[in-house]
């Protein structure tokens, strides 16, 4: 397993972050209500450190890795990146500026086939970041790509092979090397891992920790499965219909949640134990309507 890389200072904030979709109906599409899929959320992440982004399926995880680099536009709040020595804000930035700042926050999919294209070649895939922002020539682009594919353990003769023609896990390490292709900082993995079987899983999370190793990265690490999360965070972020309800460092968090949904979830970790008797949590009721949350905390009708 990698060392830890050395955590430094605060390089993302988010502060106050909304994202709500409209509902619309009737003949003219009349907008009736809006689904508050992320609905005030704050965080901040560190250069070298991984935040766990941890809920159930709908909880707004996706959304508010998607906001960040404004692959979807924030409803309202503030997203400051440290970018060119000074905190900027990034919903300010008109396109040509945030072209240059996402060439630092990259985003690694969950379905590494649909996320690439199968009429490319891998070099091509991982060189066309290299290409759209004009970095270099051909010769240094194919020096690069070659480089790439030996930092995520792939063989430089797989330069010319197509997507259909990898496993999951090596497609995953295709989309790792055109992450990296760039200057780049942060990667929000969105679901990386959860495709995969979990032999494979470890592989890539220990390839995504020696990475973090060398180059610093920060990873803002969205997931459901908390032991995958436990594996490789520093802190663990926990959101339930829109909101984080508990964040903390991770092995405080795992020992002694303090939000009875951060309990719950923990509860229904399996064990690889067939003799241990766990005593599981199980919540009354379901999941309130995103588009009219309850009052308060969002748990407390299931509480």
């Amino acid at each position: 397993m990698a060392k830890d890389a050395v955590i430094g200072k605060t390089i993302l904030e988010v502060q106050g972050l909304k994202k709500f979709f409209p509902i619309k109906a009737g003949l003219f599409k009349k907008v009736v209500g809006q689904v508050k899929a992320v609905n005030d959320v704050s965080f901040f992440l560190r250069e070298g450190e991984t935040l766990g982004l941890v809920g159930e399926s709908g909880c707004g995880k996706t959304t508010t890795g998607r906001c960040i680099p404004r692959l979807i536009e924030p409803t309202a709040g503030s997203v400051k990146y440290h970018y060119g020595g000074k905190m900027v804000e990034l919903t300010n930035l008109d396109p040509e500026e945030l072209k240059g700042v996402r060439q630092e926050i990259q985003v690694i999919f969950q379905d590494p086939f649909s996320s690439l294209n199968p009429r490319m070649t891998v070099g091509d895939i991982i060189g066309e970041p290299l290409k759209v922002n004009k970095v270099c020539g051909p010769k240094e682009r194919d020096d690069r790509v070659r480089e790439l594919l030996r930092r995520v353990n792939l063989t430089t003769d797989m330069i010319n092979r197509y997507p259909h023609e990898f496993s999951g896990g090596q497609r995953q390490r295709i989309s790792v090397a055109r992450a990296l292709s760039l200057n780049t900082k942060v990667i929000i993995c969105d679901e990386s891992v959860s495709a995969l079987d979990v032999s494979v899983q470890a592989q890539i999370l220990n390839m995504l920790k020696e990475l973090q190793s060398q180059l610093g990265l920060s990873y803002l690490f969205i997931a459901h499965d908390l032991n995958v999360v436990e594996h490789i965070s520093h802190r663990v972020a926990v959101m339930y219909l829109g909101r984080i309800v508990e964040m903390g460092e991770t092995n405080p968090l795992y020992q002694n949640p303090r939000h009875p949904y951060t309990e719950a979830l923990l509860s229904a970790i399996p064990t690889g134990d067939p003799l241990m008797r766990k005593k599981r949590i199980h919540l009354e009721g379901s999941v309130p309507d995103s588009s009219n949350p309850p009052p308060g905390c969002n748990f407390h009708p299931r509480c």
